[in-house]
């Protein structure tokens, strides 16, 4: 609830002053702000922060967004060093032993499975890349064991935190709420590549 106060008072004042700039700066005039008016855009504010388009506003976005067009280019050892340059590493001083530690057997039933392609998977070590992005590199290969040579594809898991709190309940059998940061992830904003590497 304390929440919803902040929020309704820091869009009421940022409300007012955005007002008070129309009507005295640009407009040259003297007369009071309308409270109803006040209200309006504080409730258009609100709005706006909610909806994807304020996204647009925010640097980490972009950061964002552009660590996700990775994985649409094409899949070889270029696109490779540019993802695992976030994890601060590279194809060749990578830590392959460690990687395999984390490999698992691809289920036919996935949707990006592809027989003799994509049957095994390994992933790095989540990172946080700043306050709001966090990362993980997925390898698929069609042998166990991966390394640099069998790799037929690489992508970027990027979850980024929105800042922008929903109210859900806690669990499906309890009537507890509680509020709940959203958060993005490349699949709502890009394709991934996942033709095999030639």
């Amino acid at each position: 609830m304390l929440f919803v106060i902040f929020m309704f008072c820091i869009a009421l004042s940022l409300s007012y002053f955005l007002l008070w700039l129309i009507y005295r700066k640009l407009f040259k005039s003297q007369k009071h702000i309308s409270k109803f008016l006040v209200v309006l855009g504080s409730i258009g504010l609100i709005m706006f922060y909610y909806t994807p388009y304020s996204f647009y506003l925010e640097p980490s976005y972009w950061e964002f967004r552009n660590m996700c067009k990775l994985n649409e280019l094409p899949n070889n050892e270029e696109k490779y060093n540019k993802i695992l340059r976030y994890f601060d590493t590279s194809l060749d001083t990578l830590d392959w032993e460690e990687l395999i530690e984390s490999e698992w057997e691809v289920s036919n039933k996935a949707n990006f499975y592809k027989k003799g392609i994509f049957e095994y998977a390994a992933t790095t070590k989540r990172k946080r890349i700043n306050r709001r992005i966090y990362a993980i590199a997925t390898f698929y290969s069609n042998e166990s064991k991966i390394n640099r040579y069998n790799t037929n594809a690489m992508i970027v898991d990027l979850a980024w935190h929105s800042r922008r709190y929903f109210l859900e309940e806690e669990s499906m059998s309890s009537l507890k709420l509680q509020w709940i940061e959203g958060d993005l992830s490349c699949y709502k904003i890009t394709k991934y590549n996942l033709e095999a590497k030639k």
